[in-house]
């Protein structure tokens, strides 16, 4: 078998394992995520709903045009977020979907991810922070101790196409001790490069920009390992023209990685591990 060949079989490995566990008849709302790992997921729900194990009136919501294509074409219900109702009314936060299982760019040791490598991650955020449980799937590449050490590309920033340039300076001025918030780990660096590089992501088959699902740019943002990504997240989402941070801090809950060998590894953050 390929090399190429295993990785898909670790991602589908991992997609299946993480179906199993947490879809099943008493999930009526399902988030679905994007990207090539989240394929399998969607394989496992047909599979799931012809045996007659998923909800009858199971309702799915897509984090983009790619998600919601193989809800239609596994005969599932997709549903825009706004649709939903509040299922929960009595929680202090809005929670209507059950479980949302999406994939990854990179995951640290406490479940913190880089999101965006598809470009989704504005509504892929707004669709996990209104879950009650999000879990990644990924195959072991993806499996990591800090953000940005396997994960080179950079942080996905979503960004209005009307100042790009302008949101490029900013986020090229930012140094490692920056913080959003606490003055009290200003001492500490909150990402490794002294000087980030901001890239404008460039469409393949097409002249010009990536445009997103909602309209706008993504700047591919680079600055080494990151060692405080809740810190990071806000910084960035600070600066005006910024739409999303594909950095998700403190949002999983649980974490599928598959392996080579077809071992799957799942793991809960680190903090909170027994």
């Amino acid at each position: 078998m390929s090399s190429a060949n295993i990785v898909e079989q670790a991602k589908r490995t991992a997609a299946f394992a993480a179906v199993d566990k947490h879809v099943d008849s008493s999930v009526r709302v399902l988030g679905i995520g994007s990207g090539s790992t989240v394929v399998y997921a969607a394989e496992r729900l047909l599979e799931l709903k012809n045996e007659g194990k998923l909800h009858p009136d199971l309702l799915c919501v897509p984090t983009s045009f790619q998600s919601k294509q193989l809800i239609v074409d596994a005969g599932l219900r997709a549903v825009d977020l706004d649709d939903l109702p509040v299922l929960d009314a009595a929680s202090a936060s809005f929670a209507s979907i059950d479980v949302t299982i999406d994939g990854a760019d990179e995951v640290d040791s406490e479940l913190n991810a880089i999101k965006g490598g598809g470009g989704a991650h504005l509504r892929e955020k707004l669709v996990a922070n209104a879950s009650r449980k999000l879990v990644l799937i990924a195959d072991s590449r993806k499996d990591s101790e800090t953000l940005g050490t396997k994960w080179e590309k950079g942080i996905p920033v979503e960004v209005s196409p009307l100042a790009w340039r302008t949101i490029k300076r900013q986020l090229e001025r930012l140094v490692p001790q920056s913080r959003a918030q606490s003055a009290a780990l200003a001492s500490s660096a909150a990402f490794s490069f002294a000087n980030p590089k901001a890239e404008l992501r460039q469409a393949v088959r097409k002249a010009g920009p990536v445009v997103t699902d909602n309209g706008n740019f993504i700047l591919d943002v680079a600055v080494g390992s990151i060692y405080d990504p809740l810190s990071v997240e806000q910084l960035i989402k600070m600066i005006p023209g910024v739409i999303e941070v594909g950095i998700f801090s403190g949002m999983a809950k649980e974490a599928w990685f598959g392996n080579e060998d077809g071992s799957i590894v799942c793991r809960v953050p680190k903090s909170e591990a027994k």
